[in-house]
């Protein structure tokens, strides 16, 4: 029965720190701080320093050596129990952030085909969930007008025109316009001919 503690202990003190794998996976614990060590501590010192076959009397009870540590044990396995419970619902997080875009694939799928089925104006959509989309409403006269002015004041500080704006704008000023023309030089081959028939003459 004391190996069997024992080899209890070494578990129990062994995942006060390092490495666990979970699933194929490695997760690094970390070194634990308040009772925890302690009674891992505690464990190892009872192991070590109590005689085999002695008793201790804890709060007015005779316990041996092996109950000691046996009390100790249930109190260190309820650390490992949360230990693997954090360590599996890490594991389950990162298998779950991989899965996440075929999630939304598949339910997007079957959002547009319930849109097929039902129609997307459908007040029924509300109990699956989906957003009922009941379309623009249109603008009252007044509304268009409060529009049409903003859109013209938004041009005039941006300084942009319109076609009809753009055709407007002309220059209507005196123009001075200063212009130097020269005689264009004739061709060579005019003045050959005109050689040839001086020569005629």
């Amino acid at each position: 029965m004391g190996t069997n503690t024992s080899s209890g202990s070494g578990s129990g003190s062994g995942s006060s720190g390092g490495t666990a794998t979970t699933g194929g996976a490695q997760l690094s614990t970390v070194v634990p701080k308040g009772l925890r060590p302690k009674v891992s501590q505690m464990i190892a010192g009872i192991q070590a320093v109590v005689p085999e076959g002695s008793s201790v009397a804890v709060g007015g009870v005779v316990l041996a050596k092996a109950d000691l540590v046996n009390e100790l044990m249930q109190i260190s396995s309820a650390y490992q129990a949360i230990d693997a419970g954090v360590m599996a619902a890490r594991t389950a997080r990162s298998q779950l952030s991989a899965q996440t875009p075929g999630f939304h694939k598949q339910y997007t799928g079957i959002k547009d085909a319930i849109l097929a089925l039902v129609g997307r104006g459908n007040p029924q959509l509300a109990q699956f969930g989906i957003t009922v989309s009941n379309g623009s409403k249109p603008l009252t006269p007044s509304q268009k007008v409060v529009r049409a002015a903003k859109a013209l004041k938004t041009r005039a500080l941006r300084h942009t025109m319109g076609k009809v704006q753009k055709s407007a704008v002309q220059y209507t000023g005196d123009l001075e316009v200063a212009v130097n023309e020269t005689a264009p030089a004739a061709p060579p081959a005019a003045q050959g001919a005109a050689v040839a028939v001086n020569q005629t003459q």
